[in-house]
């Protein structure tokens, strides 16, 4: 079985879904094409501060609290600065080139929804890459055997090594390879074209697009079969918020 799951690092249901992903790779259950996108591009590079809109954080994040299966970690609560994406979702299309997405990936919603942190800068998004690319390594061996290059040095590619070091996103937060700019750039356009603008969408393996807590809700069904009766109250509450014009993300 096959899934597509479009994402944003910023959604509290994304990070769910990031959860039920990884449980669904742990078992066996199912090959998933986890797909990054913006939900919301004019979010300030600067970092939006979560005071704007206090009132709807809160809701969204009690809704995820809500639709949580046992063992899910929901977010506690929003970080005091809303990213722009940006970088991220750059930063995780260069990643899939390196077969390093899916740790990238838990690295992301690991440092916005537990650590907190303001992810607008392409020189954070990088430092995260660097760990999981280039992470720390003892000296001992290399001090006593200068002919022993150092772990990733001894590529000759002349990109190699800025690469593992993490500079796979230019300082304006966009892809930089050509490959890269045109992956991030059709996941949006088919993201777009499947259920957008909502975060998560999953397409099951009929090509059914399931926006929002729809999503959540079959995600948790291949793990644990039929929905609970919370995660439906959670998901009739979503919908109304979003006929209402309300919230910022899920359907």
């Amino acid at each position: 079985m096959r899934l597509i799951v479009y994402a944003d690092f910023n959604c509290p249901y994304s990070y769910l879904a990031s959860q039920r992903v990884d449980a669904l790779l742990r078992q066996r259950r199912a090959e998933v094409a986890w797909r990054a996108v913006e939900h919301n591009p004019r979010l300030s590079m600067t970092g939006t501060p979560v005071a704007t809109d206090p009132g709807g954080w809160e809701r969204e994040l009690d809704e995820s609290r809500l639709l949580a299966l046992p063992g899910e970690q929901p977010p506690e609560a929003a970080p005091t600065l809303i990213s722009n994406t940006l970088a991220a979702v750059s930063a995780y299309a260069e990643a899939v080139t390196d077969g390093v997405e899916h740790d990238l990936r838990r690295l992301l919603f690991d440092a916005i929804w537990v650590r907190g942190r303001h992810l607008s800068n392409a020189y954070d998004v990088r430092a995260l890459v660097a760990s999981i690319t280039y992470p720390p390594y003892p000296l001992a061996p290399y001090l006593s055997s200068p002919e022993l290059p150092p772990p990733g040095f001894g590529d000759p590619a002349p990109l190699h090594i800025t690469r593992i070091l993490g500079a796979t996103i230019a300082p304006n937060g966009i892809p930089v390879t050509t490959t890269g700019w045109r992956r991030s750039r059709q996941w949006r356009t088919d993201w777009l074209a499947a259920a957008g603008p909502v975060v998560p969408v999953v397409v099951d393996p009929e090509g059914t697009a399931l926006p929002g807590t729809r999503g959540l809700a079959y995600l948790a069904e291949l793990l644990t079969g039929p929905r609970a009766p919370r995660a439906r109250r959670a998901e009739r509450s979503d919908v109304a918020l979003a006929a209402s014009g309300q919230g910022q993300y899920g359907a």
